[in-house]
């Protein structure tokens, strides 16, 4: 059983969880928030959400069709990427994580319909387009994953509704500040995730089928430009919110930390891609998590609650595995 729970808490990745869905939830719900009163319920029903769909939902999908294409497989030398690795651990198997997914997709339709019950008819497109979202990534017809481009456009589009569909969640429409804080967060974890793809890139050319992501398709030199190219967007729109609500200034100083890992990056090298995705990622939390707690102080409890987890993650991951019999 103790390896059971320890293979459903890394199928959940909880450090990408942290700088995606978390941060984006985190974030626009303190932007509505701010003079009209914390829904905390409203808030903990996002991040419930949040959390099934992108690290339930999404990742055991991806999970099992990595493992079956082979790139989870393969010998490149990876840390960070790679998967979660509980196939391979013998900690979940790929019949067990169909179950996985089924049992969030259940629990994310409760929960979904729940809220738009209490708060209103009109947040339901932004659950329906994190689902289709979290399906679509992986599976056919799209398997957006698997194609240059598509990915990216996917996990884009996704983190925006984050940060829409909590914002709303607490009553407010949306409005320009918020509009450009989602394109800053989706820009950003889109510029992580073509790092994330960087040592993946000999992997997934090998998979079957090919797993043809941008950075498979451009190669590492102008993937890299791409990544860089991201990073930048988000740093303009982080610009752009913070002109307008200068409470958004740790985006800034977050993604100037971020663009500047970005800058020294070398693709190819094993340790570089590990150290700069680390610093890309740890900023990202950050920043969003601060900008938060500026907006809505009562979400400084947003950074206690994510140095306890990633703390916890870490140690989980470096815990010894069970390795299958032969």
């Amino acid at each position: 059983m103790s390896e059971t729970l320890r293979g459903l808490w890394l199928e959940v990745r909880i450090i990408p969880v942290l700088l995606w869905s978390f941060s984006a939830l985190t974030l626009g719900t303190a932007l509505a928030s701010r003079g009209h009163g914390l829904q905390v319920w409203y808030y903990l029903g996002a991040v419930a959400l949040g959390v099934l769909i992108q690290g339930l939902l999404a990742h055991s999908l991806n999970e099992v069709e990595d493992w079956r294409s082979g790139t989870d497989r393969h010998a490149s030398p990876r840390i960070l990427s790679g998967g979660s690795k509980v196939i391979v651990a013998g900690l979940l198997p790929p019949r067990a994580l169909w179950w996985v997914f089924a049992a969030a997709f259940t629990a994310t339709t409760v929960i979904g319909l729940a809220l738009v019950a209490a708060a209103g008819l009109d947040l339901l497109p932004f659950g329906l387009v994190g689902v289709a979202g979290a399906i679509l990534y992986t599976l056919p017809p799209v398997r957006a994953a698997y194609r240059p481009f598509a990915g990216e456009a996917i996990a884009f589009v996704c983190l925006a509704d984050c940060v829409g569909g909590a914002h709303l969640l607490q009553g407010p429409s949306i409005d320009g500040t918020t509009a450009a804080a989602a394109v800053a967060v989706a820009a950003y974890a889109v510029s992580m995730l073509m790092v994330h793809h960087y040592l993946d890139h000999d992997a997934d050319a090998a998979a079957d089928p090919p797993k043809v992501t941008s950075i498979v398709r451009l190669g590492l030199a102008a993937g890299r430009r791409d990544a860089i190219a991201w990073c930048r967007v988000a740093m303009v729109a982080a610009i752009a919110g913070s002109a307008a609500q200068p409470r958004l200034l740790p985006l800034v100083f977050g993604y100037a930390i971020g663009l500047a890992a970005h800058l020294r990056c070398r693709p190819a090298d094993v340790a570089s891609v590990t150290m700069c995705e680390t610093v890309i990622i740890f900023a990202g939390i950050a920043s969003a998590l601060c900008a938060a707690a500026l907006l809505e102080p009562p979400l400084v409890l947003t950074l206690l609650a994510a140095a306890v987890l990633i703390a916890l993650e870490m140690r989980m991951a470096v815990a010894p595995a069970h390795t299958p019999a032969a």
